[in-house]
C-alpha cells in the first residue's frame, strides 16, 4: 500500500487491540493471530484465505499472492525449533498484509494468472544488506505485530517497573505466547532504566539493542563484539544453572562500552536449541558519564535471528 494516509504500524496495532479488548476483555492474550488476520481480511476484495506452516530449512515467512484469483496466503516455518517465534512471523506477516501489500483486483489477473512482484518473504538479514525502502518495510512490520502481540500499556502492568529476572521474562513470554527475544527487545524498547540487551553466539554478539536512556550515556556494543571473560554469559548453560532468578552483580572492567567501562547487573538465558544467548544488562540509573545526543536507541542489527 502506497497511500499517505495509511496507518502507522503502532496506529493499527493499537486499533486492533482495542477491538480484541472490547470482545475478548483483558484476558485476550495470547492473540489468535490467524484467526484476527482471517477475520478482518474478509473485509477486503483480496482476503487472506490461507493460513499454512511448512517445513523448508532457512524459510522465516511469507505473504503470498494467490495466482488464480485476489487474495492472499500466509506462510511460516512450523518446524518444533522455531515454535517460539510463529506467532510473531504471522503477525509480521499480517502486517505486511494491511500496511504495504498492493490491493489485488481482477485487472491484476486479466492473462489469467498473477505475475510475479506482490510476495513478501522475510529472511533474516543484517540491517546493511537490506536497501532503505525494504528495510523501513521490515521495521514497519516488527513494529506492528510487537505491538499487536504485546500492547504497552498491558505489558507495563505486567513488568510494574520491575528488574527484569526470569521469572519475569518467563511470565510475559508465556502471557503473549513469543520468545524470550521479542520479550526482552519490548521491554527494552519502552523501559525508562539505563538497559540494554545482546543476542550471541559462539561467543561473538549478533545484534543488540540499548534503551534510550543507556544510548544516551555511551552504552553500545557493536555487532561481532567478542563476549567478554567474566561475564555471566561466558559461563554458558551451565554457569545459568548456578545463578539465580534475578540479575548478577558484574564489576567495572568486565563489560567495556564507547565511553568506558562500569559495574552492570547481568541477566543471561540459553537456547541450547538455536544456539543462541540472551543478555540483559543493567546499569545504574543515574550515568556518571557524559550525554549523547542520538535520539535513536542503538541497533545493530534490525532483523532477529534468534527465536521471536
Amino acid at each position: 500500500m502506497n497511500d499517505r494516509n495509511r496507518k502507522s504500524p503502532k496506529r493499527a496495532a493499537t486499533d486492533l487491540n482495542t477491538i480484541l479488548r472490547t470482545v475478548l476483555g483483558e484476558e485476550r492474550f495470547p492473540v489468535d493471530v490467524e484467526a484476527l488476520a482471517m477475520e478482518v481480511s474478509r473485509n477486503y476484495p483480496d482476503p487472506i484465505t490461507v493460513v499454512k506452516g511448512v517445513d523448508i530449512d532457512g524459510f522465516e515467512g511469507m505473504l503470498r499472492a494467490r495466482r488464480k484469483k485476489p487474495g492472499w496466503q500466509i506462510l511460516y516455518n512450523n518446524e518444533e525449533r522455531y515454535r517460539g517465534r510463529q506467532r510473531f512471523t504471522l503477525a509480521h506477516e499480517f502486517g505486511h498484509y494491511l500496511l504495504h501489500r498492493k490491493p489485488l483486483t481482477p485487472a491484476d489477473y486479466r492473462d489469467g494468472e498473477l505475475p510475479d512482484g506482490f510476495d513478501f518473504e522475510c529472511v533474516p538479514m543484517q540491517s546493511n544488506q537490506w536497501k532503505d525502502a525494504e528495510k523501513e518495510r521490515e521495521e514497519e512490520a516488527d513494529t506492528f505485530a510487537s505491538y499487536l502481540l504485546m500492547p504497552i500499556d498491558d505489558y507495563r502492568k505486567q513488568v510494574a517497573g520491575n528488574e527484569m529476572s526470569r521469572a519475569l521474562l518467563g511470565h510475559v513470554t508465556s502471557r503473549y505466547g513469543v520468545s524470550l527475544t521479542a520479550a526482552a527487545r519490548k521491554w527494552i524498547e519502552f523501559t525508562d532504566r539505563r538497559a540494554a540487551m545482546l543476542v550471541a553466539r559462539d561467543g561473538f554478539v549478533l545484534w543488540g539493542r540499548a534503551s534510550s536512556a543507556a544510548f544516551k550515556s555511551g552504552i553500545f556494543i557493536p555487532s561481532g563484539t567478542p563476549i567478554p571473560d567474566g561475564s555471566v554469559v561466558a559461563q554458558g548453560p551451565v554457569g545459568q544453572q548456578s545463578q539465580s532468578d534475578q540479575s548478577v552483580g558484574v564489576p567495572a572492567g568486565v563489560w567495556h562500552f564507547s565511553r568506558g567501562t562500569e559495574p552492570v547487573r547481568e541477566l543471561s538465558v540459553f537456547s541450547e536449541r538455536l544456539g543462541l544467548s540472551i543478555t540483559l544488562l543493567h546499569f545504574e540509573n543515574e550515568d556518571p558519564g557524559r550525554e549523547y545526543d542520538d535520539d535513536e536507541p542503538w541497533d545493530t542489527y534490525d532483523q532477529f535471528v534468534g527465536p521471536r
